[in-house]
């Protein structure tokens, strides 16, 4: 649907500058006909000299009306030169020049834009900053529900999930390029259950552009939280080791994911990933059974017992609270390390 309306915006503005240079030609057409009509019935002096530099008058002038639109150095000289040549065809103030005087003051009506634009583009001489194209969107709102729920939508982009502040709910920033990215974050309440989405994604055409988009999240400790992410072709660190985490689904295609369980409550996490190097980063005292389907590649089994369907850390019976790890890959990496 969004992609449709993308195709008409962008044929309603073509077509309007279409209309735009019909009105203009129409405009040209009527003056220079109607001169050639005087010129017929002797009412002024006309020549094919005229309305050769009338015609190329035009021309330029259709030109260097972009400037209103994109200011360059080209596009003033168009008009500096429109203007020459108009004052040469109706001899103004006395001017007369031929074809090799009016190509040299075409070099120069450039020569002389070129220098104008450079001159108010410096900081020295104009006040006029460039616009940024950045833009910033930050959400914070204090502890207002016993759950959590968090949607995190995110690609091309860097990623980070932390526990923040005892004071606040939650605080989102995020920081993008307009040109590339769209992103928004929505909250609502529902009854004691708060609902949190986080959502920035690449425009369609836009290729790896990480250093662009970043997305900081950061959860109160407190309040039990339920967690969904998708993240494509991202650079994210999901620490939940100081969050009350209940439950997360993560799925990650061409990123890389660095995971850190719960220490505050049992917890479970499902990760499907596709493509991707998965990092699991375990407290000392948090216990993780890990169950995993499909291809999967391990550098490490650090004190890691083998089970029928996956591996069991060797502090589970003794550990404050544990993890369950439900990983499903295709062709992926992991690899494990004790905190």
């Amino acid at each position: 649907m969004s992609a449709c309306c993308g195709k008409s915006k962008y044929f309603d503005a073509h077509n309007e500058r279409r209309k735009r240079k019909v009105k203009f030609g129409a405009i040209v057409a009527i003056f220079i006909g109607t001169l050639i009509l005087l010129s017929g019935i002797n009412v002024i002096d006309f020549s094919f000299w005229v309305l050769f530099e009338l015609l190329f008058a035009a021309l330029f002038i259709n030109n260097g009306l972009k400037i209103f639109r994109y200011p360059k150095g080209e596009y003033l000289g168009s008009l500096i030169f429109a203007t020459v040549l108009i004052i040469d065809a109706f001899n103004i103030w006395g001017l007369d020049w031929n074809f090799g005087e009016l190509l040299l003051a075409l070099i120069g009506s450039y020569m002389l834009s070129w220098g104008i634009m450079s001159l108010f583009r410096n900081p020295r001489f104009s006040k006029v900053r460039k616009v940024s194209s950045r833009q910033h969107i930050s959400l914070s709102r204090p502890i207002e529900a016993n759950t959590y729920e968090v949607e995190l939508d995110a690609n091309l982009s860097k990623v980070l999930l932390v526990d923040g502040k005892e004071d606040k709910g939650f605080e989102v920033n995020m920081n993008f390029d307009k040109k590339d990215f769209n992103g928004n974050v929505q909250y609502n309440m529902d009854n004691s259950k708060a609902n949190l989405k986080v959502k920035c994604k690449a425009k369609a055409g836009v290729s790896s552009v990480l250093s662009k988009s970043r997305v900081d999240v950061e959860l109160n400790s407190k309040p039990v939280i339920f967690l969904n992410a998708t993240l494509d072709g991202t650079d994210s660190v999901l620490d939940f080791s100081n969050i009350n985490l209940d439950s997360a689904t993560i799925r990650a295609n061409l990123s890389r994911l660095s995971l850190i369980p719960s220490k505050m409550r049992d917890s479970r996490i499902e990760v499907e990933c596709e493509v991707t190097s998965l990092n699991l980063r375990v407290p000392r005292d948090v216990g993780v059974t890990i169950v995993h389907e499909g291809e999967l590649n391990w550098s490490s089994f650090e004190e890691l017992i083998p089970r029928e369907e996956g591996y069991v850390s060797r502090n589970i019976e003794h550990a404050k609270v544990t993890c369950q790890l439900f990983i499903k890959s295709d062709m992926s990496k992991i690899s494990f390390e004790w905190l």
